[in-house]
């Protein structure tokens, strides 16, 4: 039934004689991580011996007891390697979809601090994952960081950008910084954030 059922989706699949649990069939998603290896990153097992060895059984439609047929399923694998193929495949440099942080706001000076933070508290009410650097360093310092731990966007916020309701945002990968409006890059940052779905 499986094979047929693969045949049916027009998925290319290879068979491996030999290479099923002792408990049944199995499908492998496999897949290449960024240097090249094969490994697994999806199974689907069918056991037929633990409904046995758990005695376990259902009434059918005709009244009449039937084993069933018990799935195993793990769409991504374990965690970990899923977490660990993501990692390798960026880099660590997450879409921003993806980021765990998706912008990091940078005040110029402390005297800044309290409005930066209002600032960031109105991304996150629109499910924006953000933080605010209040620590007491160089400003590029803090743009170093950031950059080093891959957060997508940075905005650099200081007296004039808080008088023209504007941000200055550096992207991770450096070159040209840019003046923004606020809400204008809310909106710009709310659709990059977006899960693609295709």
């Amino acid at each position: 039934a499986a094979r047929e059922a693969l045949r049916a989706s027009g998925h290319p699949f290879v068979e491996a004689p030999g290479e099923a649990a002792f408990y049944g069939p199995k499908l492998d998603v496999q897949i290449k991580d960024a240097i090249g290896r094969e490994f697994t990153l999806s199974t689907n097992q069918i056991d037929f011996l633990m409904p046995e060895r758990f005695g376990l059984e259902y009434v059918t439609s005709e009244q009449s007891m039937t084993r069933p047929v018990m799935i195993h399923r793990a769409p991504i694998g374990s965690m970990e390697r899923f977490m660990a193929y993501l990692i390798e495949t960026y880099a660590g440099a997450f879409p921003v979809w993806l980021a765990p942080v998706q912008l990091v706001f940078i005040p110029i000076a402390d005297r800044h601090l309290e409005a930066v933070g209002r600032l960031a508290q109105g991304f996150r009410q629109r499910d924006l994952r953000v933080e605010v650097d209040g620590r007491s360093e160089r400003m590029q310092a803090k743009i170093r960081d950031a950059q080093l731990q891959k957060v997508p966007f940075m905005a650099v916020v200081g007296d004039k950008e808080l008088e023209a309701g504007t941000l200055n945002i550096r992207r991770r990968e450096g070159g040209d910084q840019e003046s923004v409006r606020t809400d204008e890059f809310l909106t710009r940052l709310e659709r990059e954030a977006q899960l693609p779905l295709e």
